[in-house]
């Protein structure tokens, strides 16, 4: 008799967490279940993102974030990456745009970038630039057409983390050359001794309070173990945020309000 059980399978990806999600967090989502009845909004809860503009400031020593222009909650880092691009990029230019990214890459930045009418540009991160990728050598052409760079620091999969140098070398391309820097940067909180330097940190020391051109993702799923509760946020330059938030109105990305709650709590 043939067995017709499905086998066993070996799972290749390492981006889930594997501990167990704090109960603390579970208790709120458990309490709140009579929310479901309700809508939420897309710009989420005030009491969400002056929880997540809080985080900012204790984590990032961020002097000052207004939590009802330069925050939006989302659910989760992968839905944000993807429509942010959508929402942000022009490709009314007859030459497609590049979207700068590092390599190896999420497949969000590149499956995103070619929905928008744009094409990739891969910087490579090798052991001769400590992985990091080399932004300095990437040739003036390709800038000038450059409308947004992805950044993931600390970087998947190879660990490495932006510096203040690189940080502050890249921002002074972007002044130059008008594009958009999206940090990604949901494993912010996996680290051994030294938490990672974060793109707002690096405004917060050069006094870019408005934070031009500049946008970071985070997400709970990995900080929090909680990857299939769907939250994370965007958070940055309000006149980017703007048009981001009118966007998502329309294809309907609204976190639920237990998980908005239990999220406040999370953070």
């Amino acid at each position: 008799t043939p067995n017709l059980a499905y086998p066993t399978p070996i799972k290749l990806g390492i981006g889930e967490p594997q501990h167990a999600p704090p109960q603390f967090v579970l208790d709120v989502i458990s309490q709140n279940l009579g929310k479901i009845q309700n809508y939420p909004t897309t710009n989420g809860l005030p009491e969400l993102r002056q929880a997540i503009a809080d985080w900012l400031q204790r984590r990032f020593a961020v002097q000052a974030i207004n939590a009802d222009t330069q925050v939006l909650p989302v659910m989760g880092t992968r839905e944000a990456l993807f429509s942010f691009v959508q929402a942000c990029f022009d490709s009314s230019n007859t030459k497609k745009p590049y979207v700068v990214m590092p390599n190896p890459f999420y497949q969000i930045y590149e499956g995103a970038t070619l929905l928008a009418g744009g094409q990739p540009y891969f910087v490579n991160c090798t052991a001769e630039n400590n992985f990091v990728g080399d932004y300095a050598n990437v040739p003036s052409e390709i800038w000038e057409q450059t409308q947004l760079v992805f950044v993931c620091s600390p970087n998947n999969p190879t660990g490495s983390v932006m510096g203040f140098e690189a940080w502050q070398n890249l921002l002074a391309l972007s002044d130059k050359h008008g594009f958009i820097v999206a940090s990604d940067e949901c494993y912010s909180e996996l680290y051994f001794d030294k938490a990672p330097l974060g793109l707002l940190e690096v405004c917060a020391r050069l006094r870019r309070d408005d934070f031009e051109r500049c946008v970071v993702f985070h997400s709970l799923s990995k900080r929090s173990n909680l990857p299939g509760m769907r939250s994370g946020f965007v958070a940055g330059d309000a006149k980017l945020l703007t048009p981001y938030a009118l966007y998502r109105t329309y294809h309907g990305c609204a976190m639920p309000i237990h998980h908005q709650l239990a999220s406040i709590v999370a953070w």
